[in-house]
Parts: structure tokens; C-alpha cells; sequence
């Protein structure tokens, strides 16, 4: 690990991985060790700044290396090129990253011809290669990933709208779910935003339930491999469907959850070790059915108030 001493006396800490000659390294650079140019000519829109981030948030690190270059008093690793890169990176949480690093000793003037050159000499797109590749796109979040424009996506813009702005060209509900604290003037305030839309529901929730609601979701999408965030909510329907199945649920009676009669849906270890003996048994000799389990709850009762 190279090290070097900064004016504000922290170290200048990079690995080296490669040497590629020529003054040029691949390093291994903490975020903190990574300086930006006060002056960029590059610039990126906002909304396409956040599309990178999530791009590298998807990927867990950068998917081309940016160029640095050591200061010749060794004080600083300064970008060159690569600087929305490197900040999407942070903004992704990344802690270090793996950069070609010149560890030649550039002056600042050095440093400012290098980076004007790898702001102005770099190639253009081939408008009809680019629509080729844009009809290889099959999943939404792949096409929103590419941030291709509308012009260059043409025929996959209509899958992309589909998703992005629904239409009328297929059958579609407009569903509203927000997580709010528990205060009314929040939920007017979302009605009154709302009031336009019109949407075909509206759930509200606590917002402390925002946060397991997306962990289990992110859990489940890698769990099942699928990347599209409805495709996944859809799979989770599906799981609880399973569940009302294997519990024999009906809408034609009235259920009750457990836990309005017990107070909690939690028992000590030793306990449930005997209720789930007794309901194997009684499910093993028929007494109850294997989807309906909590009818030992119901038999054991009734046998109770009986004076058995």
C-alpha cells in the first residue's frame, strides 16, 4: 500500500494491482483518497446522473475505471476523467475504487491538458447502429438502465411507455400506495396531490413500514432472480394466495386473526413444542385437515367447554 502525506496531514493511501507502464497503474483507491477538479468543462444532467447511480448501485461497482493521476508532490489523487463516475460511485455507498492511476508526477498544468483532452477527443453514437441495438432491449429495466433516448428507441418505446406513462392501448390500474406518519394533514395533503389522478386505489400505511416493505421486496427480487419491481410484487401476490389456500381460506365467512384473541403471535419454545405434537397427531388421525391446522385450536376448545 503506497502512501503519501496531504497538507492536512492524512495519507495518501492507493494499492497498486497492475503495473501497465509507462508511469501507468491499476490502483485500488479509497473514496476519501479521490479528489475532484475544481473545474469541470464535462457536465450531466441531473436525471442522468441518478440513472448512473443506480446503475452502479444494481452492479456494486464501477463498470469502466476511471483515469488519475498522483500530483507531483504527492499530496493528491486528482480524477482526470471519470468524475460523475466517481461521484454516483459515492452516492452508491462504494468505500474504494479501482482506477488507472498516473504515478508519473503531473504538474497542474499537465493535469488540466489531459483533462481537456479526454473531455474533447471522444467518438459519436451511429444514430441508425444505436436504434439496431436499442430492438435487442427486452426487459424495461434494462431499457431505462440504457437511458437510450425516445428518438433512438422507437419500436421499444412502446413496451418503455407501457410502464413509464400508461395508455389506453392496454388494460392497466392506477394503484396509489404511500407510506405516511400517522398524522391527517399528511394523508389530505397526499388526497388533495392526488386529486387529478384519480387513481383506482389508494393504500396508505405507516412509514416506520416503508423500509422492511422494501428490504423484503429487494430480498425476494434476488431471491427469485426477477428484476422487474412489478413482476416481483406480482410473485409475492401469488406466495400469499398460496398461504390463504393452505390455510383454507374463505370470503364466504368471517376470519379473525389469532392474535386479537391471544394478544401475540408468539408462544415459548417449550409450548410449542407440545402444540405442534398435538396438531401433527390430530392431523395424522384425521381429526383435522392438513390445510386447516388451526381446527385443533377450535377441537380443543370446544372439548374444554364440554367438561372433557
Amino acid at each position: 500500500m503506497a502512501e503519501g502525506k496531504s497538507e492536512g496531514q492524512s495519507k495518501i493511501r492507493y494499492e497498486q494491482i497492475a503495473d501497465m507502464g509507462s508511469g501507468l497503474i491499476i490502483a485500488r483507491v479509497p473514496a476519501e483518497c479521490i479528489r475532484e477538479q475544481d473545474i469541470n468543462a464535462r457536465i450531466m444532467k441531473n436525471e442522468m446522473q441518478r440513472q448512473l447511480t443506480d446503475n452502479i448501485k444494481k452492479r456494486g461497482q464501477l463498470e469502466s475505471l476511471p483515469f488519475c493521476a498522483l500530483t507531483e508532490d504527492g499530496n493528491r489523487i486528482e480524477i482526470i476523467s471519470g468524475h460523475h463516475r466517481i461521484r454516483s460511485g459515492k452516492d452508491a455507498g462504494i468505500k474504494e475504487f479501482f482506477v488507472i492511476l498516473d504515478i508519473s508526477g503531473l504538474n497542474r498544468s499537465k493535469i488540466v491538458a489531459k483533462q481537456i483532452a479526454h473531455n474533447a477527443i471522444s467518438g459519436f453514437d451511429d444514430q441508425s447502429t444505436l436504434k439496431e441495438l436499442a430492438k435487442m432491449l427486452e426487459d424495461v429495466d434494462d431499457m431505462i438502465e440504457s437511458y437510450a433516448g425516445k428518438d433512438i428507441l422507437e419500436e421499444p418505446e412502446a413496451e418503455l411507455e407501457k410502464y413509464l406513462s400508461p395508455t389506453v392501448s392496454f388494460d392497466w390500474k392506477n394503484l396509489t400506495f404511500t407510506f405516511l406518519p400517522h398524522q391527517i394533514a399528511d394523508l389530505q395533503k397526499l388526497i388533495d396531490a392526488l386529486e387529478n389522478t384519480k387513481p383506482d386505489f389508494l393504500g396508505v400505511a405507516d412509514i416506520e413500514q416503508y423500509k422492511p416493505f422494501l428490504e423484503t421486496l429487494t430480498k425476494y427480487q434476488q431471491f427469485a432472480n426477477v428484476k422487474n419491481t412489478g413482476a416481483a410484487i406480482h410473485a409475492m401476490i401469488k406466495c400469499t394466495e398460496q398461504m390463504f389456500e393452505d390455510i383454507g381460506y374463505t370470503e364466504d365467512s368471517e376470519w379473525v386473526q389469532l392474535t386479537s384473541i391471544f394478544g401475540s403471535s408468539a408462544v415459548p419454545a417449550e409450548a410449542a413444542e407440545v402444540i405442534q405434537e398435538a396438531v401433527k397427531k390430530m392431523a395424522d388421525e384425521g381429526v383435522i385437515g392438513t390445510k386447516n391446522k388451526w381446527q385443533a385450536i377450535e377441537y380443543l376448545a370446544a372439548e374444554y367447554l364440554a367438561g372433557k
